[in-house]
């Protein structure tokens, strides 16, 4: 793939954008975006839909598909690993009788507590910021990337590469409220799961003192 359709594709990740905001992050002629989005979306990557706007014509909003979000090379070797391990370690008495969707909820319960367990001691930053970037690199290293964005009173953690979310399908609540117990264990936060379209997104607050 070129760089610049990787690019695209990268941002797209994040959620959706115009070509307007595709050529202000990549400072590129909305001619050659609207080129190289042409070719996703011919190619089943992309998916584009109109949004109007109160005068004037519609603008376009763009988002990738499923298979879109499959181009960029996820991380997932560490997390599939330990998800396999806690799967050979269950035991007949806890299989029995559980639905699949109760089992992955059993699964990824296990899967957050391990994680927490094995990082928690190397979370120590004095201050919730230091925790963020202390947490944010060691989960990148399981494979499970946030982007975070710093608002007025809180940050914002979107998780567009979660790989259990996908392995989850409808069980994608419970998998996100094993993340985010997770998060909270971590940051010593207080983190409030938002949900998202093809992401996890959680709000992220200092827990008030006392």
């Amino acid at each position: 793939m070129e760089t610049t359709r990787t690019k695209i594709v990268a941002i797209l990740r994040r959620g959706e954008a115009t070509i307007e905001e595709l050529t202000h992050a990549l400072d590129l002629a909305p001619a050659t975006i609207r080129r190289h989005l042409d070719i996703l979306q011919r190619d089943g990557f992309v998916r584009v839909w109109p949004v109007r706007r109160e005068t004037g014509r519609p603008h376009y909003a763009f988002a990738l598909t499923e298979a879109g979000g499959d181009l960029l090379p996820h991380h997932y070797i560490r997390i599939t690993t330990r998800l396999i391990e806690e799967i050979v370690a269950l035991r007949p008495g806890e299989t029995a009788g559980r639905s699949g969707r109760e089992l992955a909820s059993l699964l990824f319960e296990r899967l957050a507590e391990d994680l927490a367990d094995a990082y928690e001691p190397r979370i120590d930053g004095a201050t919730l910021a230091e925790r963020i970037d202390q947490t944010v690199a060691v989960l990148a290293d399981e494979g499970l990337v946030f982007e975070v964005e710093p608002q007025e009173d809180a940050y914002l953690f979107r998780g567009s590469e979660c790989p259990c979310r996908r392995l989850a399908g409808p069980a994608g609540d419970e998998v996100c409220g094993h993340d985010q117990r997770l998060l909270g264990r971590l940051l010593q936060a207080d983190v409030e799961a938002l949900g998202g379209e093809g992401s996890c997104v959680y709000r992220v607050r200092r827990r008030p003192s006392g």
